[in-house]
C-alpha cells in the first residue's frame, strides 16, 4: 500500500505580518514566502484584516517605543483566537517575555533570532 497516496493535501500555512516598522515588513515576507508561507501584511492590528484572512500565524512586531506595545498584543489575541501569535521583538527581557506569554504571545524571537527561527516558529504545529 502506497502511505504517501492516502495522505491529505498539503495546505499552505497563512501568515498575516503586522509590523510598523515597514522597512522590516519586505524582509519577514520573503523569509516567508521562501519557507513556503502564503504572506499578507497589515500595518495595524485591525479586526478586518484577522477577518479577511482567517491567518494560521499572526507575525506581530512589537515596537517598543510604542505607548502601550502589550496593548497591541492583547487586541491581536482576542482578534483572533484559533492563530498562533509569533512576536518580533528588540527586548530581551524575561520579565517582559513572560507578561508578552501571559497576555497570548506562542513564541517570542528576540534581538538574536534569525531567518530561520522565524521560519521554524512560523511552520511549528
Amino acid at each position: 500500500m502506497d502511505l504517501l497516496a492516502k495522505s491529505p493535501p498539503h495546505r499552505t500555512p497563512t501568515a498575516l505580518i503586522v509590523e510598523q516598522q515597514r522597512l522590516v515588513v519586505p524582509f519577514l515576507a520573503s523569509v516567508l514566502r521562501n519557507a513556503g508561507v502564503h504572506t499578507v501584511v497589515a500595518y495595524g492590528a485591525t479586526r478586518t484584516a484577522f477577518a479577511r484572512t482567517k491567518p494560521d500565524v499572526v507575525i506581530l512586531g512589537m515596537d517598543m517605543s510604542a505607548v502601550r506595545p502589550f496593548e497591541l498584543l492583547r487586541r491581536t489575541r482576542r482578534a483572533t483566537a484559533t492563530a498562533r501569535i509569533v512576536v518580533i521583538t528588540r527586548c530581551d527581557d524575561p520579565a517582559w517575555n513572560a507578561v508578552a506569554y501571559a497576555l497570548g504571545a506562542d513564541t517570542i524571537l528576540g534581538p538574536s533570532a534569525d531567518s530561520r527561527a522565524l521560519a521554524s516558529a512560523v511552520l511549528a504545529s
